[in-house]
This record gives C-alpha cells, sequence and structure tokens, in this order.
C-alpha cells in the first residue's frame, strides 16, 4: 500500500482523541521534526482573553513561557495562517526571517515568539493552516506547526507532498471528536430577506444612507431591520450583528 494511503488510513481509523494524537506524534517524529502544536484559530486572544484549543508536544517550560506573555494573539505564525491556505515556514513572516536586521529598542511581541522559540532550540518550523467546518456546519481553522531544532545550515528536511492531506484529516477528525459530547447545535435565528440585505451591504462598507438609496427604502427603515436583525441575534451592536451574522453563515459578504 502507498504510504500515502497508510497514513491517511491510520489517522481516519483512529478511535479516539488520544489514539489521534499518538499517530500524528509518530508521523512528525518519522519526519524528523522533534514536535508539533495545534492550535484552534477561530478567534485569536488578546490581553487576558480566554485560550482557544489547542495541543502541543513542545516544552513545557516555553508553553508556560508563551502563554504568560500572551503572545498567541500577537505570534506571526498563528495570525498568518488564520487568513492563508497555503502552507509555509516560520522563515516566511518577516519577524522569523534570519535575514531581516533586527531593530535596536524594546521588540514587540511578534518579534518576542522568534526570541523566545530560539532561546528554547527551536529554529524553524513548518505551518500549515487547516479550514473545514465543525460539528455545527460553522466554519473552523486551525494551525498545525511543526518544529525543527537543527541549525538551520543542517536542515536538509523534504516536506512530503501527503503532509498537507494528513494535517487536513487529522483536523477533520479532531473536529469530529471534540464535536461528540455536545448537545445538538440549536437552530441560527431565522433572518427576513430584508434583514440579511441590510446586513449584507453593511458588511461591504455601505452607509445607512447609502444602503437606502440601494434598496429603495428610508434610512429609518434600515434602521428598523438593523434593529430586528441585532434583536434576533443577540447582540447589541451592527459590527457584532454582521461578525456573528457571517460566522453563522446566514449572510455570504
Amino acid at each position: 500500500m502507498h504510504v500515502a494511503e497508510e497514513i491517511l488510513n491510520r489517522l481516519s481509523d483512529a478511535p479516539d482523541q488520544d489514539a489521534l494524537w499518538l499517530c500524528m506524534t509518530q508521523i512528525i517524529h518519522g519526519l524528523g521534526f522533534k514536535c508539533f502544536s495545534y492550535v484552534d484559530v477561530r478567534q485569536l486572544p488578546l490581553h487576558d482573553e480566554a485560550l482557544p484549543f489547542y495541543q502541543t508536544s513542545v516544552r513545557s517550560d516555553f508553553v508556560e513561557t508563551y502563554v504568560s506573555m500572551g503572545l498567541l494573539g500577537y505570534d506571526p505564525v498563528v495570525t498568518r495562517a488564520a487568513s492563508s491556505n497555503v502552507a509555509f515556514t516560520w522563515a516566511d513572516c518577516l519577524e522569523f526571517d534570519p535575514r531581516v536586521r533586527r531593530r535596536a529598542g524594546p521588540k514587540g511581541r511578534a518579534w518576542q515568539v522568534m526570541g523566545l522559540a530560539k532561546d528554547h532550540g527551536y529554529t524553524q518550523g513548518f505551518a500549515m493552516p487547516l479550514h473545514a467546518v465543525d460539528h455545527r456546519g460553522h466554519p473552523a481553522s486551525a494551525l498545525l506547526s511543526l518544529y525543527w531544532t537543527e541549525a538551520p545550515e543542517e536542515m536538509d528536511h523534504a516536506v512530503p507532498f501527503w503532509l498537507k492531506l494528513a494535517a487536513a484529516t487529522y483536523h477533520e477528525r479532531l473536529l469530529h471528536f471534540r464535536g461528540l459530547p455536545q448537545t445538538p447545535a440549536e437552530a441560527p435565528p431565522t433572518l427576513t430577506d430584508r434583514e440579511r440585505e441590510i446586513l449584507v451591504w453593511a458588511c461591504r462598507g455601505k452607509t445607512r444612507s447609502e444602503t437606502a438609496d440601494i434598496l429603495n427604502i428610508t434610512e429609518r427603515t434600515v434602521e428598523y431591520h438593523f434593529d430586528n436583525a441585532m434583536r434576533k441575534l443577540g447582540v447589541h451592536n451592527k459590527f457584532h450583528a454582521i461578525a456573528v451574522a457571517v460566522q453563522s453563515r446566514l449572510i455570504a459578504p
């Protein structure tokens, strides 16, 4: 059997989350990576917000420092993965590019991530953005980041073509296992056609006046439908209404 088929079958047949983790650990070690991290990147925390779901096999002292410094929401590898489809190395991020001269003075948090990684022996990595849908049918994005510890001049790792397929399978299976204990999802609120139209035009940057002209209605009517949409969505401002509507797949901007 071809190695890619064998790998994908092993991931697909994992009976639970622990077995899935063990399988991926064996895969990445077999490719010469030291460790890996999986991070849900749907909402990245800033300041004292709660951490998203994550798994990691990196050094515990690295994780403790990284978390205590609140670096996740500022990590250039993580933020790039949240809005990208293409796999990349850490060096593709400006803060990790060895050719870039470091400016003097205090470093921003993105630069601190790079320094912390090097201080703990992680010299380079390979990141794969992963996009699927969760058990509720909502978009679910994550990052699988693989770590090297060799000196840059000693690294000679070929990344096989099937690794991205394996990562995508891991992501989909993990979403499945994470969704199993959850209660059935509540149906999203029902918006009228006009309420959806109002939200879409607002998402596209139109003002209340411009939306009224486009739909050939009054500004007061625009406001009326926006208020109804916010009430149904359980939010208290228009920006949050747009975000919830997009996330709930009620509108497609």
